[in-house]
């Protein structure tokens, strides 16, 4: 028993910390003019399990060769994170897994030649998710979940002087409110089969979203009155997403393997509809609006939203139980997006990452030999273009793996894994940068279910 408490009370002390950070940002607004364009910021699309190791996926798999089932019972359990990104991975799935994510992250944003930052920090679910073997023997996994994908949400006051387009003199100063909500999101289902050293998988998912933006303009004026502008337009899309992966795995030599791996998610074209309002309005003494006058409207205007393609080729290299070192490119050809057949202000981008993992004792009585170190990086380009630049994107990670419970006393296995990210966006010589801490926290529940037991 005296292990069980040794087990639970660096953990409690972490969870505890988790939980009151995230209570004091809850509350808090995201706020990024960048997400104004395509279809707003991408969010972390990675598992928390490899974030502090850069965010590698494409050659990751969750799964130790020594896990055998004899007379029904398992002579070694882990925990087995799920890797969404590669469903071929998940044919190397043997425990049924259920996977939660979170995050917090703090933003920063700093305009070029202006001394004053915008702070903002902000807590989201990353994914929740569930992965079942259909058949160990087979190497054969299900996995079905739901994620964000893209998130849309900004605010922007701008103040200019107004000239008449015909003399250009000066008419009055104008205050113009850009606003924006909305985001994506994907119900997916996978699979993935096992053939030998060799494994395929696939995601067919449904991929929705919204992009709710206007633009309000009032004129700044004590003695002639005139009447506020708002210029409104909501986008709704949704259809079938397919993604699919291969991995091959080499065993070099009892304790070493080698796991090369591809994905492909490939350009897919949804069906939109668009409502457009163009109105005059006044604010009440509550702050609220009222409508004037109505000049335009029309709803449910049909169209298209065009995603493009991403591929992705990586490997890892590991020494199980031990240590893992990985590596990975992707590109996404961002320069195919279309939103009612407009490119908007985006271009492709590619991404590098390369991380690993360091396990001190996995089997010790040490519990923080147990602990799995994670250290990463990635470096890229954003797909998103602001005025016209090219953003660099760069991101330093670590990460912990902290088992919860212990395999030899039941097998249910539990993991906790923290991921910690700070990353830019931009340079100092970037119009607008963004910096950004990302604290993620993974829970990863594993049991092994449907197994027949043998009785002699």
């Amino acid at each position: 028993m005296r292990s069980v408490s040794v087990i639970k009370q660096p953990i409690a002390q972490l969870l505890l910390t988790v939980l009151l950070f995230c209570g004091m940002v809850t509350n808090a607004q995201e706020n990024s003019p960048y997400s104004r364009y395509g279809w707003g910021n991408l969010v972390p699309s990675t598992p928390i399990v490899t974030r502090g190791m850069g965010g590698i996926t494409t050659g990751y798999v969750d799964y130790d060769e020594r896990f055998d089932i004899k007379q029904g019972v398992p002579r070694y359990l882990k925990p087995q994170a799920i890797n969404f990104m590669n469903p071929a991975s998940y044919a190397r799935l043997r425990t049924t897994s259920f996977d939660l994510g979170f995050e917090v992250e703090n933003q920063v944003l700093q305009e070029q030649n202006v001394i004053e930052k915008y702070k903002a920090s902000f807590a989201n679910i990353s994914y929740l998710q569930l992965g079942v073997p259909l058949s160990r023997k087979r190497n054969f996994s299900m996995v079905v979940g739901l994620r964000p994908i893209s998130r849309i949400n900004y605010q922007i006051q701008a103040f200019a002087r107004e000239l008449n387009p015909e003399t250009g003199a000066s008419i009055d100063s104008t205050l113009t409110l850009y606003e924006g909500k909305g985001g994506s999101y994907q119900a997916f289902l996978g699979l993935g089969k096992g053939f030998g050293n060799f494994s395929i998988g696939a995601n067919v998912g449904y991929y929705f979203g919204t992009k709710d933006f206007g633009t309000r303009k009032s004129f700044i004026n004590d003695s002639v009155v005139y009447y506020k502008g708002n210029y409104q337009t909501k986008i709704n899309f949704g259809g079938v997403s397919f993604n699919t992966g291969i991995q091959y795995r080499a065993k070099l030599s009892k304790d070493i393997r080698l796991v090369l791996g591809a994905t492909a998610t490939f350009s897919s074209e949804y069906n939109a509809n668009k409502d457009i309002t163009r109105e005059t309005f006044e604010y009440d003494q509550s702050g609220g609006t009222f409508i004037r006058d109505s000049i335009y409207t029309e709803e449910g205007v049909a169209g298209t939203v065009v995603f493009p393609a991403t591929y992705s080729g990586g490997f890892t290299f590991e020494r199980l139980d031990k240590w893992m070192i990985g590596a990975e490119y992707s590109s996404t050809s961002w320069d195919d997006f279309r939103l009612y057949d407009a490119k908007d202000s985006v271009g492709s981008s590619y991404k590098f990452r390369v991380g690993g993992h360091f396990i001190p004792n996995a089997f010790g009585s040490n519990y923080w030999g147990r602990v799995t170190y994670r250290v990463g990086f990635n470096y890229g380009t954003d797909y998103i273009r602001y005025a016209g630049e090219e953003l660099k994107q760069y991101t330093v990670t670590a990460g912990f793996g902290f088992p919860i419970r212990p395999n030899r006393f039941s097998n249910q296995y539990t993991n906790l894994n923290l991921g910690l990210e700070f990353g830019r966006r931009g340079t100092p010589e970037t119009r607008l940068q963004e910096n950004m801490f990302r604290l993620s926290l993974g829970v990863t529940l594993s049991d092994l279910w449907f197994v027949k037991r043998k009785y002699d």
